[in-house]
């Protein structure tokens, strides 16, 4: 009897184990144009954990091409942080991207960027660098589409992985926009 207990006990565990289902549970409006919003809640199975792929808000696109590649120059692509809209006037249609600063230390690189785009967006995020070190800071909004444009900041964060074989990084830029291209200052390069 005990040999039979210990069998059921053994195949129900090893097909539970087996059967297991990554889910997470989202919440959204019904329809965002009514006067009262009405949530549903959808469910998303995952057949495991190593294809969960769920993006939300202001993220990065994990592990691209382009980031395997930038490994190549040591920099891992950290995180990306959004703050908040800045403005909303007449000065966002007209302005274009721009970096704000290049932090470099031992360890990490920070740029801190300007952005305009439409003010409901959220941003999928990733990088590429060229064969001459020109770190370029990609961007895509998505969201909800909104009557008016804002200036947001992103900040990119790396770590930095140092060996003497890796390519070095000589400026950054925001979407391929040459307008935007920053160099890097050689002292800071050589860190």
């Amino acid at each position: 009897m005990k040999k039979v207990i210990v069998l059921l006990i053994v195949f129900f565990c090893s097909g539970n184990l087996f059967s297991q289902q990554d889910s997470v549970f989202i919440k959204h409006s019904k329809d965002w144009t009514a006067d009262t919003l009405t949530y549903v809640t959808d469910t998303v199975l995952f057949n495991s954990g190593m294809t969960r792929n769920l993006l939300i808000g202001t993220a990065i696109m994990p592990w691209t091409r382009n980031q395997m590649d930038a490994l190549g120059f040591g920099l891992y692509f950290n995180s990306v942080s959004k703050s908040d809209c800045k403005n909303s006037g007449s000065m966002a249609y007209m302005s274009v991207d721009r970096i704000n600063s290049i932090d470099i230390t031992d360890s990490s690189l920070i740029v801190d960027i300007n952005i305009y785009d439409n003010c409901c967006y959220d941003f999928l995020c990733d990088i590429s660098v060229d064969s001459l070190g020109v770190l370029n800071l990609i961007y895509y909004g998505y969201g909800t589409n909104c009557a008016c444009n804002c200036c947001f900041g992103l900040i990119y964060n790396f770590e930095i992985v140092k060996d003497p074989d890796y390519g070095k990084i000589t400026a950054v830029m925001i979407n391929n926009d040459k307008r935007t291209l920053k160099r890097i200052k050689k002292h800071d390069a050589q860190q």
